[in-house]
């Protein structure tokens, strides 16, 4: 069993129609499981990982890392990479709950880091707005 990553930023991909372009955001889209494709996890990268002066340089090095791999993703250079920081997550997540939202949590979990693998527990829908919200950085791929 992997462990449970519970602090540090982690950066995940958002194609161009998955962002809200003036409010620089993601939009709760960019955080749907492609059931379809058979995902059971939300794919992010750890950007401690890196070890970088700045969250820039290393939302950067997570672009040439994943174009590395066999099967590179084809970035967009509209899209960008939505950088969140976990436990800012959990409290927005708890903060929530105690407002009478649905239960939700999210747990992350090393998967071959610098990967990681966002495992759901309780309602998508409200879990995929609160990580939207909970974004605090957006780097556009033309800017990396």
């Amino acid at each position: 069993m992997s462990a449970e990553i519970t602090n540090g930023n982690v950066t995940r991909y958002c194609g161009p129609s998955k962002i809200d372009k003036k409010r620089k955001k993601p939009l709760p889209a960019a955080f749907e499981l492609r059931k379809d494709k058979g995902e059971k996890d939300l794919s992010v990268y750890l950007l401690e990982y890196f070890g970088n002066d700045g969250e820039k340089e290393n939302v950067k090095s997570t672009k040439e890392f994943i174009e590395q791999r066999p099967n590179p993703l084809d970035f967009k250079q509209n899209g960008g990479f939505a950088v969140l920081n976990i436990q800012s997550i959990k409290q927005r997540i708890k903060a929530d709950i105690e407002e009478g939202g649905n239960y939700c949590n999210i747990y992350f979990k090393e998967a071959t880091l610098p990967h990681c693998s966002g495992f759901f527990d309780g309602d998508e829908i409200t879990i995929q707005k609160l990580l939207a919200q909970s974004a605090h950085a957006l780097y556009f791929v033309k800017d990396l």
